[in-house]
């Protein structure tokens, strides 16, 4: 499919601002034309932005030599030219510079219009200067046509995407995915600035595929992940793939296709969604050999998500996810990154000029606030956030220091449609379909809250772009919360209002409540809400009416019984379900078993009978040699199991599995189907061998065993994968370091944010 290419596509680098306009300059002449600049001061340095020195040849054949200089000159203007007469100044600069021998050759670039003429004009008066050989001016024309030739430069400067027309950019395949990932964000992406956290996340995908954002909320995660995606799209010609869990994953991979795959809040948004770990789990052989195929991987999740999730996920299946974590720590931000990001919020935001005007003289020090972040940038750049905002120094510290507060008391303070409109959307999970189709409880819910269908359906429109984003995926539209933050704000006032919760228990599906609430305060972070004993009973009758006969709904029901219900719950399950125990079942892998997390949960709090432990520890013992199994060293199922029945476990492995380990790799390597990656098929074995292998540490004997056994696991997967013929994937990735202009300036990035 051709690229469509319009000669009239021009961005829109008016509202770059003068910081932003030079960087792009920079990258434009460091990485699209080969030369290594200098640096690049302010306006104070006497005419010279940036500097290098050296040999050129142009795209035309034309040689230059000696000493350049170039300058930028940029303008807040939107068409407006530049003219012969604007350049008194630089003439004036340029002239001392040539006497000093520091500008044999003068690139002057500027975002406004330049006519043939004025060009004439420019060049013939600059080169009247003795010591110019070669005056070049580029002017905005020109820049756009640079950046829609060059897909390296948009990948280095992402917020281009948002700057310009996409259909007259990429293809239709990839304009048709970039709209679904820019329709996740809104119009965040223009604001976009390079930071080492992206720097170092483009080059954990080029030298790992892979790489795991974390941060706390509200550091910007989604956004790099948005950029380097829209990277991917353009430079490299991959599919780019937003996947919702484990299951979409593995439904849309294809070793055909060069593709990325992005997964936003891997492990829960707000908190962790323990199904949705232990499934990741599971597949990361999946992941593993899609990355070795030559698909990229993109991963975000909060930090302390990630921490809990942690004693789910097997590691030892996906190797490159301890290489390639990158963590955002805001508070790392250099001080030019806070104050762009700051600045391009505030300058690209929605506030009139008068706000921007009363909040100037205040930005440094917002930018520079530990607290600072850039969710608090974007929302202090939207007249929705800042509505009833005195703009002082005190309120401007509070707004930063205590968001969640503030969303809070704007929530708090809202008409009943929009907040009608907000309850539909976190009862649905933060997904609601557009267009809306309400059941009978949620309109009973808009009722209680005050509103009705119709209301509601303004507030969704009254709240798009603020609180609420409408995003398209795989051709159809939904609601979403803008970001994470403002659903945990939503779920502190369901939290505190008794009327609201039993809104909320009352209308949410079930499936929704195992992943937000928890069943009395169990010390789960991040949870939306907290029920309290009085309300047990509404969980329990909608478990009564929920179908376990599916597996999946039997795993999430397992899950919430196992991490996010406290004893008294427990004992009433029980007693309503008094069956349930004798339904659990003991099989492999127990590091995936839900049953088992029940069973642990249950003795945990003394609720499982003896005689059901004693079997389940019969069946792990069995396990542990037959499959082999070695998830009974998990702490968790270790909790079941005693000391003597522990050392009784290894006893009966170390006897009667390892010195037949060779038999047993034999038997894996003759049931080989040919279906998986040689490595994937062996993973399950490979990692029993290698806990078996720590615990054993101490016996000579053993280790020799493992040893050879692991040893033939190598052989086994050489020879095979002679029979395993992937298909062969391009090298799609390029290892270059992205470059980051040296920016010292002691002029102010907003000295035309209010421009």
């Amino acid at each position: 499919m051709s690229k469509v290419q319009a000669n009239e596509v021009n961005y829109e680098l008016h509202s770059l601002g003068w910081k932003a306009f030079q960087n792009l300059c920079s990258t434009i002449v460091s990485e699209i034309w080969g030369q290594t600049v200098q640096t690049f001061f302010d306006s104070r340095d006497g005419g010279r932005d940036g500097a290098f020195n050296g040999d050129w040849e142009n795209g035309k054949g034309e040689i230059y030599t000696g000493t350049f200089t170039v300058q930028c000159k940029h303008t807040t203007k939107h068409n407006s030219l530049i003219k012969l007469s604007d350049l008194a100044g630089e003439l004036e600069k340029a002239e001392c510079l040539a006497k000093k021998g520091l500008a044999d050759n003068y690139f002057l670039f500027s975002n406004a219009k330049l006519t043939g003429v004025n060009d004439e004009d420019i060049r013939r008066e600059f080169e009247k200067i003795p010591e110019i050989k070669k005056c070049a001016v580029f002017g905005g024309e020109r820049i756009s046509q640079i950046i829609r030739e060059s897909k390296r430069l948009r990948m280095l400067v992402p917020r281009i995407y948002g700057l310009g027309d996409l259909s007259q950019i990429l293809d239709e395949r990839a304009y048709d995915q970039a709209s679904e990932i820019l329709s996740s964000l809104g119009n965040d992406l223009n604001k976009f600035i390079i930071t080492d956290a992206y720097r170092q996340s483009a080059k954990a995908l080029v030298e790992h595929g892979f790489v795991l954002l974390l941060g706390e909320p509200m550091c910007g995660k989604s956004t790099i992940a948005a950029a380097l995606s829209m990277g991917a799209l353009d430079e490299w010609d991959c599919s780019t793939i937003k996947v919702r869990d484990a299951d979409d994953f593995v439904k849309h991979f294809n070793p055909n296709e060069k593709q990325l795959f992005w997964v936003d809040d891997a492990f829960g948004p707000t908190q962790i969604d323990f199904g949705s770990a232990i499934n990741w789990s599971k597949t990361f052989p999946h992941v593993n050999a899609a990355i070795h195929k030559g698909a990229k991987i993109i991963f975000t999740s909060r930090d302390y998500v990630y921490r809990s999730a942690k004693q789910f996920l097997k590691e030892s299946a996906l190797p490159v996810m301890k290489e390639s974590q990158v963590v955002i720590h805001v508070e790392d931000l250099s001080k030019d990154e806070r104050e762009q990001i700051l600045y391009n919020h505030i300058r690209l935001g929605n506030q009139d000029i008068t706000y921007k005007k009363k909040i100037k003289p205040f930005l440094p020090e917002v930018a520079s606030n530990k607290k600072f972040s850039p969710e608090i940038a974007r929302r202090l750049g939207d007249s929705f956030f800042t509505k009833d905002l005195s703009i002082s120094a005190f309120e401007l510290i509070n707004f930063v220091q205590k968001p969640l507060d503030m969303l809070c008391e704007i929530i708090g303070t809202m008409d009943d449609s929009s907040r009608s409109a907000l309850a539909l959307v976190f009862i649905r999970g933060g997904t609601l379909p557009s267009p809306l189709s309400t059941t009978i409880e949620e309109e009973q819910v808009i009722a209680r809250i005050g509103g009705t269908v119709g209301d509601a359906i303004k507030g969704l429109e009254s709240l798009n772009g603020s609180l609420l984003i409408n995003s398209i995926k795989e051709g159809c539209f939904s609601w979403h919360f803008k970001h994470p933050t403002i659903r945990d704000a939503f779920a502190a006032i369901v939290a505190s209002s008794p009327d609201l919760m039993d809104i909320y228990l009352t209308g949410a599906p079930l499936d929704k409540l195992f992943s937000e609430v928890s069943c009395g305060d169990i010390e789960l972070k991040g949870v939306s809400v907290i029920v309290p004993a009085t309300q047990y009973h509404i969980i329990r009758d909608k478990i009564r009416k929920f179908d376990t006969s599916k597996w999946f709904n039997k795993s999430s029901l397992y899950r919430f019984l196992s991490y996010r219900c406290d004893k008294q719950f427990l004992v009433q399950f029980l007693r309503d379900f008094p069956d349930f125990v004798s339904t659990l079942h003991v099989g492999s892998y127990l590091y995936a078993s839900s049953d088992v997390d029940v069973l642990s949960c249950l003795h945990k709090f003394g609720l499982l009978p003896e005689s059901v432990r004693i079997t389940a520890v019969k069946e792990i013992k069995e396990l542990a040699v037959r499959t082999p199994d070695s998830g009974f060293l998990r702490d968790d199922v270790k909790f079941l199991i005693s000391k003597s029945e522990l050392s009784e476990i290894l006893q009966t492995v170390k006897n009667d599995l390892l010195p037949n380990l060779e038999d047993i790799v034999s038997d894996w390597k003759s049931d080989y189907s040919g279906e998986d990656e040689p490595d994937t098929y062996f993973e399950e074995l490979k990692s029993a061998i290698d806990d078996y292998k720590s615990e054993f540490g101490e016996c000579e004997e053993s280790q020799q065993l493992i040893e050879y056994a692991l040893d033939q696991i190598d052989e086994a997967i050489s020879e095979l994968r002679s029979e395993y013929l992937p298909s062969s994937t391009d090298n799609i990735w390029r290892s270059d370091e992205i470059s980051n202009a040296n920016d010292v300036s002691s002029r102010s990035v907003f000295d035309d944010v209010d421009s």
